[in-house]
């Protein structure tokens, strides 16, 4: 393969050279002529890729989908792609085993550093090391203590779905967008989790709080995105006001007090201090560490409030976006959408609940969802890790300080693995004549690969179900007449659909 040199090469050849001319020393011209030979060799061993311009890199040529820009830049370059974005050397990895390989090596396990710069405390998902270990150990342990996952937060879901529920009875079929209500749902059942309290009337400016945080770390970040990947440069749309991140900034700053407060709550209302939440129990475990000669762990007020809001943007944007590409997908596919209603009224009839434990009861529908996870890809490019080694992988290095990120979105639309990848098949994710379910296929990775994948997914599943599952038993959903399904993405770390009204008109059970 024709060799290809980034710009930051030309810089690094061009300094050996000026050293050789102003040195005349025999041994000095022989150690400036290995060192130029072993940099050479390792250029050599490096991932291909385009030459960018100085600063900005291959930014300005990524385009709105930067996603399938990389993936048809495989063809010139192959599965393993090296670019500079910005200033930042990355790595593009376009293959599913080519990704599983490298984001199951121990030397990237570290977190990019700058990913969620922006929100200053997003908890253990930043962190590396020890500290990552420790955060994420404790948090998943009790997250599923407290009942995430479980049957409990399964009630506290059924309770805010109810209340949209009725909203959309109320509409009669009436075109409605559907997006703020929705969101404000998913969020409320989260946070009455979280916080240990349900948010009351007089605090709907909470929610919208929240769901305006949820919106901007989602999608006003991610690994091509040129204010995470140029130095200075969201700071600059900061102060002058440019693009909404101004508004973001407070936004953020507000969210940030607003978990303050509830910690604060805890510590000094006795009211809140007996009740099984995360913030108590995040207090309890950082009481016992102090107690311990341990000085050296990670546990603090801090970290709660970065945990929080970590545990909340996992199971607020991310599963509010599927559910509307769900939605937006049914309209497209009428009569998948009454194959899934057929079975879940055969299985679970009118009052029965979906269970993602029993998602083996429900074939046709779970395997909708897998589908639509594939089809959508709403996080089409992962959150960038760091390699803090050399990776060596298909007879290339991945050199140590690269910013690695995975073309989800490629693996989930690989001919190779897809029949046809952009027709929506249920039936890709069926075996047995369509009774059994394939959960593992290769090249499906929707929550990411590798020991930092998302910690999330079950709690993910189980939200999406409930809210398609029992919609779909209850409305016909469609778009209004003579308007087809949109499907226009707003590009960030995940990808939002633009909102669209859509008709829920109520079923005649």
């Amino acid at each position: 393969m024709k060799e290809v040199v980034h710009h930051g090469d030309y810089f690094a050849y061009n300094a050996f050279k000026t050293s050789v001319n102003a040195h005349n020393s025999t041994d000095e011209y022989l150690a400036i002529c290995k060192s130029v030979s072993q940099w050479y060799k390792s250029r050599q061993r490096r991932p291909p890729g385009p030459v960018g311009l100085p600063f900005v890199g291959y930014l300005p040529f990524l385009g709105k989908e930067p996603h399938k820009t990389f993936w048809n830049m495989r063809k010139k370059y192959g599965d393993i792609i090296s670019v500079y974005l910005g200033s930042k050397y990355t790595i593009i990895l376009n293959e599913y085993n080519v990704a599983k390989e490298v984001l199951s090596h121990p030397g990237s396990l570290d977190r990019g550093p700058d990913i969620f710069k922006h929100l200053d405390n997003v908890g253990f998902i930043i962190e590396n090391g020890a500290p990552w270990v420790e955060q994420r150990r404790f948090t998943m342990t009790a997250a599923k203590d407290l009942g995430l996952g479980k049957e409990y937060w399964g009630i506290l879901i059924m309770e805010e779905l109810s209340i949209l529920i009725q909203k959309l009875r109320e509409l009669k079929g009436r075109p409605f967008d559907i997006s703020e209500d929705l969101l404000s749902s998913l969020n409320a059942s989260i946070l009455s989790l979280l916080i240990g309290r349900r948010l009351g009337k007089d605090e709907v400016d909470k929610l919208h709080l929240s769901a305006e945080y949820s919106e901007i770390a989602l999608t006003k970040t991610g690994p091509s995105n040129p204010t995470t990947l140029v130095p200075g440069l969201r700071k600059a749309f900061e102060i002058f006001k440019i693009a909404g991140y101004d508004k973001a900034r407070k936004t953020i700053l507000q969210f940030q007090s607003f978990m303050k407060e509830e910690i604060q709550r805890h510590k000094t209302s006795q009211t809140f201090q007996d009740i099984p939440d995360f913030i108590n129990s995040y207090l309890e475990k950082c009481s016992e560490m102090s107690k311990t000669n341990n000085k050296h762990h990670s546990f603090s007020e801090k970290m709660l409030e970065g945990n929080l809001a970590l545990l909340f943007v996992g199971a607020s944007d991310t599963i509010y976006s599927n559910v509307v590409w769900m939605f937006r997908i049914m309209c497209k596919y009428p009569d998948i959408q009454e194959k899934v209603y057929t079975e879940l009224m055969e299985i679970l009839g009118e009052d029965g609940q979906a269970k993602y434990e029993e998602r083996d009861k429900i074939p046709y529908t779970f395997a909708v969802l897998m589908e639509g996870q594939r089809y959508a890809s709403n996080v089409p490019l992962s959150p960038t890790r760091r390699a803090n080694q050399d990776i060596p992988v298909n007879g290339c290095v991945i050199p140590k300080g690269s910013e690695i990120t995975v073309n989800l979105w490629g693996l989930h639309h690989d001919p190779a693995y897809w029949d046809e990848p952009e027709e929506f098949r249920p039936e890709r994710f069926l075996m047995d004549g369509g009774t059994k379910l394939i959960m593992k296929p290769p090249s499906y990775a929707p929550f990411s690969l590798g020991r930092r994948n998302c910690p999330g997914e079950t709690i993910a599943w189980k939200q999406i179900l409930y809210y398609f599952s029992e919609i779909i038993k209850k409305f016909e959903i469609s778009t209004p007449p003579g308007i087809d399904p949109e499907f226009e993405i707003i590009n960030g770390l995940l990808t939002r659909l633009v909102p669209q009204p859509l008709c829920f008109k109520e079923r005649n059970i």
